[in-house]
């Protein structure tokens, strides 16, 4: 497998954690907050006292899952600018869109 393969599968696997990081995140804080709402919704499963746990569990993956996803380019970038054997040359990223 070439390497963007890789870097490709990588990225979509990023991708998707932190969505589903991101939508649990986002219904345990519900469940914080409008408990009154959302435990008849999931039938009594998700308490406000779970809620909590889990919103105040998730923190440190979803930043931690966060800063992957949002670095994960520039550090791709600088690899593979000093892997090519440019370290003399003054590094300069490219800001494109892609």
């Amino acid at each position: 497998m070439r390497r963007d393969t890789y870097q490709g599968a990588a990225r979509a696997a990023i991708r998707y954690l932190l969505l589903v990081l991101t939508l649990i995140y986002l219904i345990s804080g519900l469940g914080i907050t409008q408990y009154q709402i959302i435990e008849p919704l999931t039938f009594g499963l998700l308490t406000r006292n779970l809620a909590f746990r889990i919103h105040d569990f998730l923190l440190v993956p979803f930043v931690v899952l966060l800063l992957v996803h949002v670095l994960f380019g520039p550090a791709v970038r600088v690899y593979s600018h000093f892997k090519k054997g440019n370290a003399n040359n003054n590094f300069e990223p490219s800001i494109s869109a892609g």
